[in-house]
């Protein structure tokens, strides 16, 4: 049966029906043909979804298109990585290398491969692993192994030779000091830089956080090599001072201690190890645990009447400049 246009001669309103008895809007009977409508309605809110989600396909291609880009979703890009085996190499393709810092080592000594651009040259069968720099914003799906590579022609002539690798990349917390460690440390071609492409300094493995100035990597090389090897550099806040306890404070607990050096021993360790303090008693420099275990052989030799001989005054505990640690404890009889 056709659909008619029907109009309300009550409230004005138009509308697309079959045999209706009153108007849709306002209930009125009073309603009369106007024609045909031609045709089923047009569904505008099934197209218009139906548009939306091509246009987000789209842009999801695009973000992916050559391969390398990979797909972005908010602040996350996840890479797809593929593998193409050669004959004497195999190729990774999927990832940005650049961004990612991806490379890949032999699953057996776990040394990193020669390599250039996405194309890795093994010198020897075997299988691989594939690694990258850990990012929370990355994320690398695909394969990550290459198993049974076969050369099937000589290894490249790089591919033998010993791989510059950036081991670690310790952060010393007390006042963010970066040390740079790698399997090339004595090697003296390394240099090392804040900026991939200029600013290397030779054999500088050492850094101190007012040098890093914002920096995001650390870059190594050999010089006159063209491979460089990049590692994230860790982030550190130096801790804020803090003032160490009181003179008055460390004697008591001192005192406490000695009134009784079983039970009352770990309160004034714990007050002091954390600074590593020198002990002078007796005339000799110790450290905090060497000078307790005196204290039990000369309790063992002397009894527990010596212990009341023992003084630490207020002008005997020493602080650096800024009496921010403990430096030492001089312990009188």
């Amino acid at each position: 049966m056709s659909k008619y246009i029907w109009k309300c001669e009550n409230c004005g309103e138009e509308f697309a029906a079959e045999n209706p008895t009153e108007c849709l809007k306002c209930g009125h009977d009073d309603i009369t043909i106007k024609g045909e409508t031609g045709g089923p309605p047009i569904p505008w809110k099934k197209i218009l979804i139906a548009v939306v989600v091509i246009i987000v396909i789209l842009l999801l291609r695009q973000c992916s298109g050559g391969g390398d880009e990979g797909t972005k979703v908010g602040e996350v890009t996840t890479y797809q990585t593929k593998i193409e085996k050669h004959d004497n190499y195999f190729e990774i393709t999927g990832v940005d290398m650049g961004k990612t810092g991806l490379y890949v080592i032999n699953s057996s000594s776990g040394n990193k491969i020669y390599s250039e651009g996405n194309e890795f040259y093994p010198c020897e069968d075997g299988d691989f692993i594939i690694k990258w720099e850990e990012q929370e914003n990355v994320i690398i799906e695909g394969n990550k192994k290459v198993k049974n590579f076969k050369l099937a022609s000589d290894p490249h002539e790089n591919a033998c030779e010993e791989q510059l690798d950036i081991v670690d990349i310790d952060v010393r917390s007390s006042d963010c000091r970066y040390t740079i460690m790698t399997n090339m440390d004595d090697d003296p071609n390394l240099e090392i830089s804040l900026n991939k492409n200029k600013g290397y300094q030779k054999g500088k493995l050492v850094w101190e956080l007012s040098e890093i100035n914002g920096a995001t990597h650390f870059y190594v090389r050999l010089k006159g090599s063209n491979q460089i090897e990049k590692k994230r550099i860790p982030s550190c806040k130096v801790p804020i001072a803090v003032e160490a306890p009181k003179a008055a404070v460390v004697v008591a607990s001192f005192e406490l201690y000695t009134n009784d050096i079983k039970n009352n021993r770990t309160q004034f360790t714990d007050l002091i190890s954390k600074y590593n303090a020198d002990i002078d008693y007796k005339g000799q420099q110790m450290q905090l645990m060497d000078f307790i275990m005196q204290i039990r052989t000369d309790v063992k030799n002397n009894g527990d009447a010596f212990l009341g001989s023992l003084k630490l005054t207020q002008n005997n505990v020493f602080y650096n400049s800024d009496n921010t640690k403990i430096t030492k404890l001089k312990i009188t009889q």
